[in-house]
């Protein structure tokens, strides 16, 4: 749970300004400016001690002289400024910094200078935006805590938008009026105050209807979870996009589920866990947070969409298809009333075409989407056009839009396949109207997409996992390896299905268990250090007699040791792989992928949290490229999918239990088949450092 109370930061009734300037341009004049023309009705505190005053306001010699508490000090100062106007800060009682400068020294002493300024911070409890930070904007109290002159724009919205990159908060920020912001920060260095608590606080703010984050990196992931926790609780949408996306599961070399998962992984599975919505643009993410900041119902159905020419049409199709977005399949009487409106030769279709003559098209294009929205399958209409300020078609757009609002409050949208173009007015006109414009064919659709998967999300709280009792903490220390045999043991204990072993060290031995084997069976090395048994001749096949067993232990123990394992010969079926791997930032993983020895190739697989619940589970089963054949394909039985689900979900309870033990686990193959699922081969990969 987040405690920090960013009150004193964001919402502050006073300000002080340290390295306030007469000079224009300068951070000093800029930031007391800028505060000045947001309207501000708290007290701002210019502090310099040259000047007596500035833009109209009396200024201070320091921060002691201002004779009262402040619960806001921007320092406008140089790095080699910031140590000893920090500690002034704090010994004036403020109870909140912004720090622009970024702390860097040359020749800097051991701690550096951020770490101090970190360290001075946190002993006095208060809450910083940097260094390196550009401040934040709160249109709530019409406060522009910044120090960047920019456009008065800042009409008062419910976007909430947290970067931590300053060119993207300026980007966003001040160039699309469509765009208004409750809150909009730029976190800088985030050596005290991190992204994590600024979504709670921003979660807390009545006025917020969706969140923005600009991600570079985590710094609290359990506090940025427990944020993403909680907006999916609210049912906020949080909309995303994560720069700096990096593949190291190479790294994690002992077991194949480690190398099959990477850094991005473990995000996306955070991110699918509470229903974060990951865009891969910057116009993607303004297009989603303006739908998202629009409309806050989303009814059933799916899209609905008008295009002005055959030819943009076209595009529109074939975009969709590439997003993987479909279009709402109309009812027949629909279809009828539809068709009534077109001229002839053009014929009732979604996406529709409607330009004939181009006689009375205003009346065709609002009327025909009025339809369309109509339909009990029509969620969120789709008017395409070029939108261009002064054209004759882009004011019948306008008329067409009225038409349609008239008989319709369902989600709107007008969408530009070509984003470049002069449409200010326009974009001003509609918006006026309630109705957002989207940029860009792609990006656009991507937006809708985004719109309507969230509407289908659905969060449901983590699953507890039950207690498992493990003798093998001992020798899971120090990163030790436990093989097969031992392995498959602490996977049975949790209840996982595992095919059945014996374990045998010499010929006598093997003629115990005999008579406890049925043919035909498995001979495979179970000598330690060997990882992939595969990949040494260590898996012997199809042996149907105890002569043909004893010849091949022969070979094998003479080559690679006398201890082996005899399992039965499980028929050639659907075989998954199912693993664990411990992630930097976010702890355990689960992985389940296409099995067996190319697991490594066929890279079809995905990522989920312990904690996953099963709905999670189907849904990602069901979009594997593996899963057509997992049903049934040629005649072959679908496999027995809730055991398999419920191996799933226990392995993730042992993954939960295991609580930082365990370094990686790796389960391959999995058999699964009609009859259930069974673990055939397993590997357990300890921690270096156990759990105190």
């Amino acid at each position: 749970m987040i405690t920090t109370q960013l009150h004193p930061l964001l919402t502050p009734r006073s300000v002080a300004v340290v390295g306030a300037s007469v000079k224009m341009g300068s951070l000093g004049y800029d930031t007391v400016e800028m505060m000045l023309r947001s309207g501000f009705r708290g007290d701002i505190y210019p502090v310099n001690p040259r000047y007596n005053k500035i833009l109209g306001l009396a200024c201070y010699p320091s921060l002691p002289a201002i004779g009262k508490t402040v619960d806001l000090t921007v320092l406008c100062v140089a790095a080699k400024r910031l140590e000893e106007q920090v500690r002034e800060a704090i010994a004036a009682n403020t109870k909140a910094l912004i720090i622009t400068a970024n702390a860097v020294l040359k020749d800097d002493t051991s701690p550096c200078l951020e770490d101090r300024i970190a360290a001075l911070c946190i002993d006095a409890d208060i809450p910083v935006c940097g260094p390196n930070a550009m401040g934040f904007y709160n249109n709530d109290i019409s406060l522009r805590a910044c120090g960047f002159s920019a456009p008065d724009e800042g009409v008062s919205g419910n976007i909430a938008f947290i970067t931590q990159s300053g060119s993207v908060f300026s980007t966003l920020a001040h160039n699309d009026p469509q765009l208004k912001f409750n809150l909009a920060i730029t976190t800088g260095r985030e050596t005290v105050t991190t992204l994590a608590e600024y979504m709670d606080h921003a979660l807390e703010q009545t006025s917020t209807k969706v969140i923005g984050i600009y991600l570079e990196t985590i710094r609290k992931p359990s506090l940025f979870k427990a944020a993403l926790r909680k907006a999916a609780e609210k049912q906020i949408p949080v909309v995303a996009m994560k720069v700096g996306r990096s593949e190291l599961g190479a790294r994690f070399a002992l077991s194949h589920s480690g190398g099959l998962a990477g850094d991005d992984d473990a995000l996306q599975a955070v991110f699918d866990r509470y229903g974060v919505i990951r865009t891969k643009s910057l116009d993607e993410l303004a297009n989603t947070l303006l739908l998202h900041s629009r409309y806050s119902e989303i009814p059933p159905g799916g899209l609905v969409a008008i295009a002005d020419s055959g030819g943009e049409r076209n595009l529109l199709a074939d975009v969709a298809e590439h997003v993987g977005i479909t279009f709402a399949k109309l009812s027949e009487a629909t279809m009828v009333k539809l068709g009534a409106i077109q001229e002839y030769g053009q014929e009732a279709d979604n996406p529709l075409d409607p330009w004939g003559t181009g006689l009375d098209f205003e009346r065709i294009f609002g009327q025909s989407m009025a339809v369309m929205m109509a339909d009990d399958n029509a969620a969120i209409g789709v008017l395409s056009q070029d939108l261009r300020d002064g054209y004759f078609l882009t004011e019948g757009c306008l008329q067409a839009i009225d038409i349609a609002l008239a008989e319709t409050d369902k989600p709107l949208v007008c969408m530009t396949n070509f984003s470049g173009i002069r449409r200010g007015e326009t974009t001003k006109a509609l918006s006026d109207r309630g109705i957002p414009v989207l940029a860009g064919t792609r990006d656009a659709l991507h937006a809708v997409r985004n719109f309507l998967d969230y509407r289908d999300y659905e969060y449901r709280t983590e699953r507890s996992p039950k207690a498992i009792h493990i003798d093998e903490i001992e020798e899971l220390g120090n990163g030790s390896v436990l093989q097969e045999y031992e392995a498959l043991s602490l996977l049975a204990r949790a209840g996982i299905s595992t095919v059945t072993s014996h374990l045998i060290t010499n010929k006598s031995e093997l003629e115990l268990v005999a008579c406890e084997i049925e043919y035909p069976v498995v001979l495979k090395t179970a000598t330690h250090g060997i990882l992939h048994k595969s990949d040494v001749d260590g898996v012997v096949l199809d042996i149907n007699d105890f002569d043909s067993l004893i010849r091949a232990y022969d070979r094998m123990s003479e080559k690679l040791g006398c201890r082996a394992l005899v399992q039965p010969m499980i028929p050639k079926d659907r075989e998954l792989i199912l693993g664990m791997k411990t992630d930097d930032t976010f702890g355990a993983l689960i992985i389940v992928g296409a099995g067996g020895t190319l697991a490594e190739y066929i890279r079809d697989r995905f990522t989920i949290l312990p904690d996953a619940p099963k709905e999670e589970i189907v849904d990602k089963i069901e979009r594997m490229r593996l899963y057509p054949i997992l049903k049934g394909v040629r005649g072959a039985e679908p496999v027995k999918l809730d055991a398999l689900l419920d191996t799933i979900s226990k392995f993730g309870c042992l993954c939960q239990s295991l609580n930082g033990m365990v370094q990686e686990i790796d389960i391959n193959p999995l058999h699964v088949s009609a009859d259930g699922a069974v673990a055939l081969d397993a590997l357990i990969v300890g921690s270096k450092q156990l759990p105190s």
